[in-house]
């Protein structure tokens, strides 16, 4: 649909979109912006993680009306949430896509990428980053685009799916909360930087043990070198 085609639609009630930003309007798709809760993959350490999964902790959830933005680690994942809520009559779908300028930085949208028809809600996000480096986002920043189409006819089963009537407010719904508690663990890098510190301990360690044997071997070199002389004398 159309620009024109989608304030139509908002006009008739046939989608609505809460709370509407004209800015977020584009030709033919609107752009949904990062809303008030967030749950990130921190970086987390080996000893952390372990009394984590023993205490069965939950991954606390980020508000972001409070902190204002979130930096998703290197081969961290992030759940968010839209600050819009949608809601498309049986006659609509949409289609979702990450904006390319996060997409150039690195991020992957993880998230189905069809809206069905009768949805209501607020989108929950599941972004991946590929890049090397932390990327940040912003409270509010346009960071998928939404394109909405008018199907031939309503769908005679609208949504009616695991999360409807869950999404009605911008929270994270538990199970996806929990199911990512049970997934945090070290990202690559993280895992790589390990790899690194163990490796350069090692080296230390090694280099120690020499230095401590330096000393007795020469010692007891001198001793056979003393003996073999005393005796040849």
């Amino acid at each position: 649909m159309t620009d024109t085609e989608i304030r139509e639609a908002l006009k008739s009630r046939e989608i609505e979109i809460e709370p509407l930003s004209e800015e977020s309007l584009q030709p033919a798709s609107y752009d949904l912006r990062l809303g008030d809760r967030a749950i990130l993959s921190k970086r987390i350490e080996i000893e952390t993680l372990r009394h984590r999964i023993e205490r069965e902790e939950a991954v606390p959830e980020i508000d972001l009306a409070k902190e204002l933005s979130i930096a998703v680690p290197a081969g961290g994942f992030a759940l968010v949430v839209t600050k819009e809520r949608l809601h498309l009559s049986p006659q609509h779908a949409g289609h979702i896509g990450l904006r390319s300028y996060f997409a150039r930085k690195g991020l992957l949208l993880l998230s189905g990428l069809q809206v069905d028809p009768g949805f209501e809600g607020h989108l929950v996000l599941g972004l991946a980053n590929l890049s090397p480096r932390s990327v940040r986002l912003d409270y509010e920043d346009p960071i998928a685009t939404l394109e909405i189409h008018r199907l031939s006819q309503p769908a005679s089963a609208p949504y009616s799916g695991t999360y409807a009537g869950q999404q009605l407010k911008p929270r994270i719904p538990r199970a996806d909360a929990d199911y990512l508690r049970t997934i945090e663990t070290m990202s690559v890098s993280d895992l790589t930087q390990a790899l690194m510190n163990l490796s350069d301990n090692v080296a230390t360690l090694t280099k120690n043990v020499q230095l401590f044997w330096l000393p007795v071997v020469i010692t007891i070199l001198g001793a056979v070198l003393f003996v073999v002389l005393d005796r040849t004398l």
